[in-house]
C-alpha cells in the first residue's frame, strides 16, 4: 500500500510546474511597513508588533531592505504668500518632513508677520526671505500666484540657480515663468490653467493629462493633490523608491510612480 501511495504522490508532483513548486516553496516573513525606524531591515517569522515603532509587522513575499539615508540633510524651503493654496504647500510639506531627518523643512516667506492663505487659513511663516537658510530644494505652491512681488520673486531666482531642485505646484508653474525658468522646458499646472499657461508663454512646452512633469532640475506638476505626487517622485530620486513607498504607506496615501494620470 506504501508503495502504491508512494507512486501516486509522484505522479502528482510530476504534473505541478515549476513554476508552482517554486511558489509553493516561498516562505512567508514578516516586517515593519517600513516607516524610517531601526526595524525596518530586521524581518520576523512570526506576525505581531514592530519592536521599534510599535506598529503591525506586514506579512511579505520579497522583504524590503533597510532604507538608504543622507549623511547630511537637504533643506527644503517652502514659499508662502497671500492665498497661497493651503494643500500645494501643506502636501509637500507632510510628505517630506515624514521622510526621517534626510530633510530640514521649513517655511519662507516676504516677512514673518501671519500669511492668509487659500481658503481663510492663516499660518506663520518661520523664516523671511532675508535670513532663511539656503535651501537645496525650493518648493513653490500654487494659488494667487501674482500677488508674489518683485522681492520675493528676486528670492526666488536668486536661490533657484544653486539649489538641486526647484517645483512648483498647481499654478506655482506661473511664478517659475514669470522668473524665466520654464522656456524651453516641459511644464504642466492646474488643468483649468493649461491653455492660459501656454498661450502666456509660449516658449514653454505645457503637458496635458500628466501628474507631473521632470526637466531634472525643475519639476512642475498638475493641481493641489499632483504636488504629493511630485515630492514623492523627487524623494525616489534622492532616496529611492524604498523611501517614497514607506512615506506613502505611513500617509495612506495611493502612490504611483508614474508621470501619467
Amino acid at each position: 500500500m506504501r508503495k502504491f501511495l508512494f507512486i501516486i504522490l509522484s505522479a502528482i508532483c510530476l504534473t505541478i510546474p515549476l513554476q508552482s513548486v517554486a511558489q509553493i516553496a516561498i516562505v512567508t516573513v514578516y516586517q515593519c511597513a517600513p516607516c524610517g525606524c531601526d526595524s525596518d531591515h530586521e524581518h520576523f517569522d512570526q506576525p505581531g508588533k514592530c519592536p521599534s515603532c510599535g506598529m503591525k509587522l506586514e506579512a511579505v513575499t520579497e522583504p524590503s531592505k533597510a532604507l538608504r539615508n543622507l549623511k547630511e540633510p537637504m533643506n527644503v524651503a517652502i514659499l508662502l504668500y497671500y492665498h497661497a493654496q493651503v494643500l500645494d504647500y501643506a502636501g509637500p510639506y507632510d510628505v517630506f518632513t515624514s521622510a526621517g531627518e534626510n530633510f530640514n523643512v521649513y517655511t519662507v516667506a516676504e516677512t514673518l508677520e501671519p500669511v492668509i492663505t487659500m481658503p481663510n487659513l492663516t499660518v506663520i511663516p518661520q523664516y523671511e526671505i532675508s535670513n532663511a537658510p539656503a535651501p537645496d530644494i525650493i518648493i513653490i505652491p500654487g494659488g494667487m500666484w501674482n500677488t508674489i512681488n518683485e522681492q520675493t520673486q528676486y528670492w526666488i531666482m536668486q536661490n533657484s540657480e544653486p539649489a538641486d531642485h526647484v517645483f512648483s505646484v498647481c499654478t506655482g508653474a506661473f511664478i517659475l515663468a514669470e522668473a524665466d525658468m520654464l522656456n524651453g522646458l516641459e511644464a504642466t499646472t492646474h488643468r483649468a490653467g493649461l491653455d492660459l499657461l501656454q498661450s502666456k508663454y509660449p516658449t514653454i512646452n505645457v503637458q496635458d493629462k500628466v501628474r507631473f512633469v521632470d526637466n531634472g532640475k525643475v519639476i512642475t506638476s498638475a493641481g493641489v493633490s499632483a504636488g504629493i505626487d511630485a515630492s514623492l517622485h523627487l524623494i525616489s530620486k534622492i532616496l529611492g523608491v524604498g523611501w517614497a513607498e514607506a512615506v506613502a504607506r505611513n500617509l495612506e496615501y495611493n502612490y504611483v510612480p508614474a508621470s501619467t494620470n
